[in-house]
């Protein structure tokens, strides 16, 4: 499967919850499956980590707020991405503002880190549409 970060959009509060810390950053991820098979997402066995810039890691959905983040037009569903298929989710990381800026990690069923910069801003292809659906 192949993971593309395309947008972070950093919000105080969303239209049901309101963070544990400071913000929510929710950053939209594509998922493609170039295969002939299924494909099943692993964040049962390792997933995304927001790295702050000190270095502190955040789990995925680290708050209730967090966790039920699914904003419309940005969760396809399901952890299986069918064959030859496309789609785009969020995850959503409950930071405090210094924590703005990190790097998404995201650790595959075999132990693999692949890791990206995220910018300290709202930023990527999608940031109004985002936005409007998490409020």
């Amino acid at each position: 499967m192949h993971l593309t970060p395309n947008t972070v959009v950093y919000v105080d509060k969303t239209r049901t919850h309101s963070p544990k810390h400071d913000l929510f950053a929710v950053v939209a991820v594509e998922a493609a499956n170039r295969t002939k098979t299924p494909v099943k997402a692993t964040s049962d066995k390792g997933g995304f980590r927001w790295k702050t810039p000190d270095g502190h890691t955040v789990e995925a959905g680290n708050s209730k707020g967090a966790e039920q983040i699914a904003p419309t037009g940005f969760t396809d569903g399901g952890p299986t991405v069918k064959p030859h298929a496309y789609r785009v989710n969020t995850v959503a990381f409950d930071i405090t503002t210094a924590e703005r800026g990190g790097t998404l990690i995201y650790r595959d069923g075999d132990g693999a880190d692949f890791r990206w910069k995220i910018p300290a801003r709202n930023s990527g292809t999608a940031v109004p549409a985002l936005k409007s659906a998490l409020q």
